[in-house]
This record gives structure tokens, sequence and C-alpha cells, in this order.
């Protein structure tokens, strides 16, 4: 029984170590609870099947638009969204019986959707909430006559989320920033003990397996984003600061243990193994000196009084590229009704659909045809799925709606990186909507197939045609800030202390720009995959620089000012060269991951100059490489 009740704890743990904030898991409750008492109010006003679906429609909507968006931001999205979707709703009843001019409508209405996402996330949910409105009528086919009940549905679906996220979850669901924060600390713990775990079987196993090492270093990425999402949550520069550092300092001492663990294996399985006692020796320092640095963490987090994030805008970025993506997603939607009609008169709305949502949260052409494709790699899954539920559910329509809120909740819950696994659970929860609306064929579900296709080849031809932007030019401008970020740091000359959430979100956002790079389908991956590696490791080596270096001035004791001066100007000019357009054209690279490459490097002395040494020699190693790429061969070298 103890035994079970272990196995279950860790489960738990497991699963809230991957959504530690509770966001994704609260979303999908509010979602699920909100449908639900809205099918059971629609249900006793004995309403049709149509209005039960429409009903649904409000607080999957909010759920979708809101997410973890602070009470006061959701107050006003939904207010505002009471009679933008009226008004919405009505304009896609009065054209139904103008097909050219409900088509024209709504791809200016895309246009709008789009380009308000400059105003931050209150305009991107404004466009979803028009978007997904008139999305409706079409999928409905809405009439005038049609609307009084349309509104009373949607009206019921609306208070329902009210009651619902404002009444029951932000009662018994009611959490603090504190409460927050120590959550995400239980989760970093949580992968902290794994990355530990994982060095122990490394050890333990006495041999160099790739295994092991893989699933060591998938740990080590675990706790660099559990990390990450703190980071992320904190209030920078405020009382939280010393949970900061402690995080970063506690993350540094567990990668160089997992780093000291793989090379301890090599040391006993090489050639010679002379090194191998002194490599063991090595990992029992580091498991003290994260021991040392965790008791630190908990030392800074009792003794900080944390408030709350201070909000920060992030719509510099939204404004620069929303008009851009506006014409795109507009474009590609224009040439998607037109082929949508040849393909089905009746149901072109889906191709629509499929040219908006490619577009979403995407910035490069190369993007929207990953994100393409894995919409439609989950819609192939979610119609085969969906055609056995429908098959076995047989007309139960009770059946039917449970397995829909089953997917709902799976729609939410899913991480957003797994989106065609988000876009198999829509893909059978539209399934579970045939059903219910008693127009459920395989035909039908072949067809939505079809029109995705459709609606992937016109957001990919918008994307490439239309205002495009390279993945060369995105990434090219992420990896300017991941070089500017080193540089800004004081340990290599620059005017302010190694901000390392700074880095690590500047590095986490050029491997999102970069990610059509490398995909496992694209047969260039390996160029990409060795500059992200090269990358990482000047951020490994920079965190470790920072974290042992009490006061890192260049030219004071354990800093060499030659090697710093060579790292600043091979930084700058990279810099330089992208700017210039330049991009690295890396004709050879190394296969071996992040964690074997850094555990291939010498031993060192655990004396903190000898490291701060040899942090400082290997960020000039790897910034003259990546200079050398960019200028063909030319760096500086004096």
């Amino acid at each position: 029984m103890g035994t079970q009740l272990r196995r279950a704890a860790r489960a738990w743990g497991r699963l809230a170590a991957g959504d530690p904030r509770l966001v994704r898991t609260t979303t999908a409750l509010r979602a699920v609870a909100g449908i639900a008492l809205t099918l059971a109010v629609l249900s006793f006003m004995d309403l049709p099947a149509a209005f039960l679906v429409a009903g649904c429609f409000a607080p999957f909507t909010v759920a979708l638009a809101a997410g973890d968006s602070p009470a006061r931001d959701q107050v006003f999205m939904v207010g505002a969204a009471v009679p933008l979707v009226s008004a919405v709703l009505l304009a896609g009843g009065a054209l139904a019986p103008f097909r050219v001019a409900a088509e024209a409508v709504f791809v200016l209405l895309i246009f709008w959707a789009v380009f308000v996402r400059r105003y931050g996330q209150r305009g991107q949910a404004l466009g979803i909430f028009a978007f997904m409105a008139y999305f409706l009528t079409q999928f409905l086919d809405v009439r005038l006559n049609q609307l009084p009940g349309l509104y009373a549905a949607v009206g019921v679906g609306f208070a329902a989320d009210a009651l619902v996220g404002f009444g029951l979850l932000y009662g018994l669901l009611r959490t603090t920033p504190a409460r927050t924060l120590r959550r995400l600390r239980r989760a970093f713990d949580l992968h902290l003990e794994q990355v530990v775990r994982g060095a122990i079987e490394v050890v333990k196993a006495g041999r160099d397996d790739t295994r092991l090492t893989r699933s060591l270093e998938r740990r080590v990425a675990g706790l660099h984003r559990s990390a990450l999402e703190i980071a992320d949550f904190l209030d920078r520069g405020g009382t939280a600061d010393p949970v900061r550092q402690g995080i970063v300092r506690a993350e540094v001492a567990a990668q160089r243990l997992a780093v000291l663990a793989v090379r301890s294996v090599a040391a006993f399985t090489g050639t010679t193994r002379d090194g191998g006692p002194a490599a063991l020796l090595d990992v029992h320092h580091a498991i003290v000196e994260l021991t040392r640095a965790v008791d630190g963490l908990r030392s800074a987090a009792d003794a900080s009084s944390y408030r709350g994030p201070r909000t920060k805008g992030a719509a510099h970025r939204l404004r620069r590229v929303a008009t851009r993506q506006a014409v795109q997603a507009a474009a590609a939607a224009a040439i998607a009704v037109v082929i949508g009609e040849l393909s089905s008169s009746a149901h072109w709305y889906w191709a629509v659909l499929t040219a908006w949502v490619v577009f979403v949260n995407t910035e490069s052409s190369g993007e929207v045809l990953v994100q393409g494709f894995q919409r439609l790699l989950g819609t192939v899954l979610g119609v085969a799925c969906g055609l056995s539920i429908a098959v076995v559910a047989g007309g139960d329509l009770p059946l039917a709606l449970s397995v829909s809120l089953v997917c709902v909740f799976g729609i939410f819950r899913t991480s957003p990186n797994a989106y065609w696994a988000v876009t198999f659970f829509i893909t059978c929860m539209i399934a579970m909507a045939f059903v219910l609306l008693g127009t459920f064929s395989a035909e039908l579900l072949a067809l939505r197939v079809r029109e995705t296709a459709l609606g992937v080849l016109c957001g990919v031809l918008a994307g490439a045609l239309v205002l495009p932007t390279t993945v060369r030019r995105a990434g090219g401008e992420r990896l300017i800030e991941v070089l500017r970020a080193l540089r800004r740091t004081r340990t290599l000359g620059g005017d302010a202390p190694l901000d390392a959430h700074e880095l690590d979100r500047a590095l986490e956002d050029l491997r999102g720009a970069l990610r059509p790079l490398t995909h496992p389908l694209n047969p260039r991956r390996a160029r990409a995959r060795h500059l992200l590696a090269l990358l990482e490791s000047c951020a490994y080596h920079a965190r470790s620089l920072a974290a042992v270096s009490a006061v890192a001035q260049p030219g004071e004791a354990g800093c060499e000012v030659r090697a710093v001066e060579r790292i600043r100007a091979n930084l700058d000019q990279a810099i330089r060269l992208l700017e210039a357009g330049e991009w690295p054209a890396i004709s050879c690279h190394d296969d071996r991951r992040t964690l074997a490459r850094l555990a291939a490097d010498r031993r060192w002395r655990g004396d903190r100059t000898t490291r701060e040494l040899f942090h400082v020699d290997r960020l000039d190693q790897a910034t003259a490489e990546l200079a050398r790429t960019l200028a063909g061969g030319l760096c500086v070298m004096t």
C-alpha cells in the first residue's frame, strides 16, 4: 500500500511539474465546468442541438482567449466580447443569404482579428472572439430568424462561464503570487531531484550508456525550463532577486553535476583509467556544491517577501509584425475561400479556419509550414479516432457529450508545444459535435481533412509569397538578441551583472524561431542544431562563470583580460555581420549532444580561479567559432 501511495505521489508530482502554475489545468477545468453547466441549463430549456453547440461557444472561447490573464484583464475581455460577439453574430446571420458578401466580410474580419494583436493580449483576445463568433454562424448556417435563440444560448454560456470562472474557481482554487511561487519551487525541486537521480544512474552504470546520457540531458533541459518559468514569473529587481539568484546557482550546480557524472564514466571506460578516482571525487565535490546551493536557495526563499510579478508589456514586437501578418492571413483566407468553395460550397469555412490558425504564434514562413504540418497531422489522427468513437457511440448523446468534455480538457491541458495533439483533441471534439447535430458521416470527416490540407496550402503560399519573413531573417534577429545579452554581462566587460533570465529567454526565443530548421524532417537540421548547441555552451559557461565569480570584473583575480577582450571582440564582430545580413554557414557539425560535448572537456581542478579561467577559455573558443562561421574564417585571434 505504501509503495502504491509513493508511486501515485511521484506520478502526481511529474504531472504537476509539467504545469506547476496550474494554468493549463485551471483553464481546462474552467472550460469543462462552464460547458457542462451550459449544457445542463440548455438541456433543461429543451433547445435544439444546434443551440447546445452555440451555447458551448462562450466558455470554450473565453478559455481560449483569456488563458492565464489576470482577473482584471479577463473582466475587460469578457465585457468587451459580449457586444462584439452580438454584433458579429448579427452580421453573420444577416449576410447568410449573400454568399459572396459573407465571404468577403470573413476575410476582412480575419484581417482585423490579426491586426489588433498589436495591442497585446487584450487585442488578441478580442480578435479570437470576433473570428470564432463569425465562424460559428457559418458552421451552424445561422439565419436571422434563429438569432433570438442563438443569443439566448450564447448568453447562457457567458453566464455559466462567469459563474465558474469568477465564482467557483476563484473561490475554491484561489491562488496568490506567493502560493504560485511555492508551486514553481516544488516543481523545480522535483526536476532537481530527477537530475540527481539521473546522474546517479549514469555513475552506477559504470559505462558509456547513450540512453542514460540522453535521459540525463532531457532532465537537465526540464530543470532549465522550470528555472526559466520561475524567472518569467518573478519581478525583475524586486524582493525576489535572492530567489532568482539562488535558482541560477542551483541550476548551474546541477548541470555541473550532470557533466561531471558523464565525464566520470568516460574516465573509467577510456584507454587509461588513471583519472577515474579523481573524476569520482569531482562528482562528490559537485554534490556538495549542489547541496550548498539548494540550502542557499531555501534560505533566500524563506527570507523573501514576494508580492507579485510586475506586468511588462510585450507589444513592441507585436506592433512590428501585426500588420504584416494581418495582410498575410487575409491573403491566405481569400485564397482559401476560392479554393474551399471549389472543394465544397457548404464547408469552405474549414479551409479558412486553417488558413487563419497557421498564423497564430508564428513569425516566419518556416514556422507557418511547421504549424500547418502539425495541424494536418493532428486532423488526420483526430478524424481516425473520432470516426472510431462515433461508431462506438452509435448516436448515444450522453456518451458523445462525455467524450466532448474529455476532448475539451485535453485541448487546454495539453502543452502548446505539442500542437498536433491539441489539433487531435479539437478534431475529436468536432466529430462529437457532428454526432450531436445528427450530421455525422465518414464523408464529412474526410472533407474536413481535405479542407484542412487546402487551408494549410493557402497559409504556406501566403506566408512565402506575401510580405515573407524567412527563417533566416527571424532567426538572425533572435540570434543578435542572444549575443547582445551575452555582451552586456559584467563578466565580459559589460555594464550589468549576468541576467540569466534575459539570456535564457533570448535563447529560448531563438530556439523557437529556428524550429523549422531543427525539425526532424529537415535534411539540413544538423547545422541549426550545431548553432544552438554552440550557443547553449556559451550560456552554460557564462552562467557558470557568474556563479563562481564573487566579483567578476576584467583584470581581477581569476579573469584573463586578453581572453575577455577576444570574447567581446568576437561577439561584436558576430553582431555586426548578422546585422549586415550574414548567417552561420557551418560546414561541419558535432553530432554529440550538449552534455556529452561538455563532458568531453578536460578535467579542471575545483578551485574557483581555475574554474573561472576554464569557463573564460571555453567562452573564448565558442565565440571564436561563431565569429569564424560568420566571417568565413576571419575572427579575432590576437
